[in-house]
């Protein structure tokens, strides 16, 4: 009996004891929800930049408003230099002189030779509606021969193309007939001039 009360009196000193080193073991539900808080809260602290693509008017550029965001911007290719230089051209007459039109003449050799400021592969267009048609005239041949036959060599090289105007000429009684072969005729050559332009032809 004696034997039975000290066993027991043992067991009860030892359940406190026991209890005490599993409460140190064990970290308390407050503790580990702390724990979950502090590492939620640390992540929040994480900034990832935000990069944004922007779709619109790509002439405008915007500036962005967001804090560590960034914004790519699509910028408009620039047309070359190369692709703004015109490549047909026609003559612009003013002085309706023989001078004049030898130096058009000749200026449109070196163009398609290529030794000129511009070049072509199309046949540089002259529209004669003045007082230079006359010169092309098979009577006056003779008096302009240096020039005639110089429009007549470029022709046929495909260097230029010859017209005059049908109007000026019917005002003063001259048939196709009294030109050359190589020289063709427009109904106004105001007219031909406004379509060459519009087709893409620059004056020189």
């Amino acid at each position: 009996m004696r034997n039975l009360m000290v066993w027991c009196s043992i067991a009860l000193l030892s359940v406190p004891a026991l209890a005490e080193e599993t409460a140190q073991e064990s970290p308390t539900p407050a503790a580990a929800g702390d724990t979950e808080v502090a590492q939620v809260e640390e992540a929040e602290i994480v900034n990832t930049p935000e990069v944004t693509v922007l779709h619109t008017d790509i002439t405008a550029p915007r500036a962005t408003d967001a804090v560590g965001s960034i914004e790519i911007e699509a910028i408009p290719a620039v047309a070359s230099a190369e692709s703004l230089i015109p490549t047909k051209f026609q003559a612009r007459i003013e002085r309706h002189s023989a001078d004049e039109i030898y130096e058009l003449l000749t200026r449109a050799e070196k163009i398609a030779a290529g030794q000129d400021e511009y070049s072509t592969e199309e046949p540089v267009i002259l529209v004669l509606s003045g007082e230079e048609i006359e010169l092309f005239k098979r009577e006056n041949y003779r008096d302009h021969k240096p020039l005639v036959d110089l429009a007549a060599r470029l022709d046929a090289f495909n260097i230029i193309d010859v017209k005059v105007c049908n109007n000026w000429m019917a005002q003063r009684g001259i048939e196709l007939t009294d030109l050359p072969p190589f020289v063709d005729n427009v109904p106004v050559a105001q007219q031909e001039a406004v379509r060459l332009e519009k087709a893409g032809y620059a004056y020189f």
